[in-house]
């Protein structure tokens, strides 16, 4: 009879591991299915111990030890996978189980019956490496396809890490010639069938191999992988916004150091706390980072507070000129778009018409009943409506304010619809395309969208964010119409997203690359324009510095939602016994979601001193209603 020590999968388990009984010989690294509460969970394996041997144990259980159900015999994973595991649950304060949760396909774990393991002795016999490539797209790839032919004839496969679906398919596009047969593609939008045929592919493979995958996907058992790469590393998609808090950088960092492999990070700008950590010879170059962006295209800066001629846009008095969507270059762009049968492309920072109203007596912003966000103008067939972009409330736009009860409620702000509806005022005869997430809501709607708008000459698409996914291709024109909304962000982050924005937006122009703001003296706006990375390096890096933020320090954030009253006396005890280490408490940006309370508590700790043992036992042993987000991408 065996006691089996097992890591249970799954995210709402806050055991590290539990204890079940067997009568038959199982692996470390098995897949079992073992009973918890009252429905069946499927656990790995940790170890295995003869009953006899661990009889007091047992004996003095505050709980019944249960037989475990299912057994594969096979272990499913490297030992090094679970060791990377191990770790990356303690910088994060989770659990093994959650780790793999998000590094492992549910589909693998559920059908493990059906993966074909063939786990080798072989391992990597050189050291581990962290290196980094700040470049365009075109020469980062230039860079990683030699890389990739350079590994292969080495004897060394190649797990190539990307954020989202549409910058794995342009990977493959780009990395696969010559090695096709060879190179395996695997993402969530995959069926289960097909992510264990390509899993079961991909790990029986006798030849150096290219894996071009999310991190969902690194536990694919190779022990020949001699490098990681990590691009598109300046990306908010790699760490989890929901338990656990895993970012896929740090574990396939962590994963690299187990196996010995190479760990590479690339972008067109990478985090700041990546470049500061090559200044600080952590890290080193694959080849000189490129601190100056290059383009073929010309810039415009366009200031939308500065005075209109007299015959232009002003308001009845003569005095003031009136709010202006769009200036006099942006509109002359447009029009030689048309002419030339050139194709542009419109960034416009968030989705509606407007981004808020305001009443217009008393000054009350109107915000969702629910969640207490500000609410953002839509419009409709019938009527406009009022829409919050975080919970979803759905309301009527013909009502009075909640504050003083007057009918005069202002719209204000820039909003795509907004802007569509101004450019078919001006320029009726143009094609229009939109992509957001409610004019293309499934994947793909934006990519019919796209061939459509690249295939009509003299076309506008208008995209928030979300569009930049999608433009895979050179754009003759494009014009950023707000960008400002972004600063008023409390975001420690706030300039480094805005950068990166920009630049992406400018890599893909071949003409012309305009940007409208009403804050022309934002320094971000000039390096972005003009590719300054390095002077933008500068000041983030002091600014960070100078407030204790990352790279110079690990915060670990701390949340708890519920009735405002229980949630301000739980996180004034929680305070008390995390001392001696200092919390900062503050309500959340949004304190009102589905209509529960919510507050953060902030520790900030020097980088160097995390893990810090003591601070992870007093997280560790909180209440599963306090979430632990260590070094969150936002602090709000």
């Amino acid at each position: 009879m065996k006691m089996l020590r097992v890591i249970p999968i799954s995210r709402g388990i806050n055991k590290e591991n539990l204890s079940y009984f067997t009568g038959s010989e199982v692996k470390i690294g098995s897949v079992v299915k073992v009973p918890l509460r009252k429905k069946t969970i499927p656990a790995i394996v940790m170890s295995a111990e003869e009953v006899a041997d661990v009889k007091d144990e047992i004996k003095n259980a505050p709980f019944e030890t249960k037989k475990v159900e299912k057994i594969k015999s096979s272990p499913l994973l490297l030992p090094e996978f679970m060791e990377a595991v191990a770790e990356s649950a303690v910088y994060f304060a989770g659990t093994s189980g959650s780790i793999i949760h998000s590094v492992v396909p549910k589909s693998i774990i559920d059908e493990s019956e059906k993966i074909k393991v063939q786990i080798q002795n072989l391992r990597n016999s050189r050291a581990h490496e962290k290196l980094v490539v700040q470049s365009d797209d075109e020469e980062r790839y230039a860079t990683y396809k030699s890389l990739i032919r350079e590994e292969f004839a080495k004897g060394y496969s190649v797990f190539f890490c990307l954020p989202t679906i549409q910058d794995i398919k342009k990977a493959h596009e780009k990395l696969s010639k010559g090695i096709e047969q060879y190179t395996f593609v695997l993402h969530s939008l995959l069926n289960a069938k097909e992510q264990i045929e390509l899993w079961n592919k991909a790990s029986t493979e006798e030849h150096p191999s290219l894996i071009i995958s999310t991190g969902a996907f690194l536990g694919i058992p190779r022990n020949d992988i001699g490098t990681i790469i990590v691009d598109k590393e300046n990306t908010r998609s790699y760490k989890n916004q929901t338990r656990p808090f895993i970012d896929i950088r740090i574990f396939a960092e962590i994963l690299a150091k187990k196996i010995k492999a190479k760990i590479i990070f690339g972008d067109l700008l990478l985090r700041t706390e990546t470049v500061w950590r090559q200044t600080e010879s952590e890290i080193f170059e694959v080849a000189p980072l490129k601190f100056r962006s290059l383009t073929t295209a010309s810039f415009k800066l366009i200031d939308m507070k500065e005075a209109l001629p007299e015959d232009v846009d002003r308001s009845k008095d003569g005095k003031e000129p009136k709010f202006r969507l769009f200036s006099p270059e942006f509109l002359s762009l447009v029009q030689q778009n048309r002419d030339n049968d050139e194709n542009l492309f419109i960034f416009v920072a968030r989705r509606g018409l407007f981004p808020s109203t305001v009443c217009a007596d008393c000054g009350n912003l109107v915000k969702c009943h629910t969640c207490g966000a500000p609410t953002v103008l839509h419009k409709a067939s019938t009527e406009n409506f009022f829409l919050c972009h975080r919970c979803g409330e759905h309301r009527s736009a013909m009502e009075k304010c909640d504050k003083c009860q007057s009918w005069r409620l202002g719209a204000f702000g820039i909003g795509i619809e907004g802007v569509e509806d101004e450019l078919k005022k001006r320029f009726p005869d143009i094609k229009i395309f939109k992509i957001d997430s409610d004019s293309a809501s499934t994947h793909k709607k934006a990519l019919d969208i796209v061939a459509k708008f690249y295939t009509s000459p003299g076309s506008v698409l208008l995209g928030t964010e979300m569009a930049l996914l999608y433009l895979k291709e050179m754009v003759a024109n494009t014009a950023v119409v707000s960008i400002d909304s972004f600063f008023s962000i409390p975001d420690f982050r706030v300039n480094e997203k805005v950068m990166n924005i920009l630049l992406k937006i400018r890599a893909m122009t071949s003409r012309i690359f305009l940007v409208q703001t009403r804050d022309i003296n934002q320094k971000i706006l000039r390096y972005s324009t003009q590719g300054n990375l390095a002077d933008f390096y500068r000041d983030e890096i002091k600014e960070r510095e100078t407030l204790a933020y990352p790279p110079f320090s690990v915060p670990i954030k701390i949340t708890l939602q519920g009735d405002k009253k229980t949630v301000l006396a739980g996180m004034e005890q929680m305070q008390k016994e995390m001392a001696p280490y200092e919390v900062d408490i503050f309500p959340a940006f949004i304190p009102i979601n589905k209509g529960k309370f919510s507050m953060h508590g902030l520790i900030k700790i020097k980088r160097n001193e995390w893990v810090d043992n003591d601070l992870l036992h007093k997280l560790n042993s909180l209440p599963p209603q306090y979430t632990i987000n260590v070094d969150p991408e936002s602090l709000l």
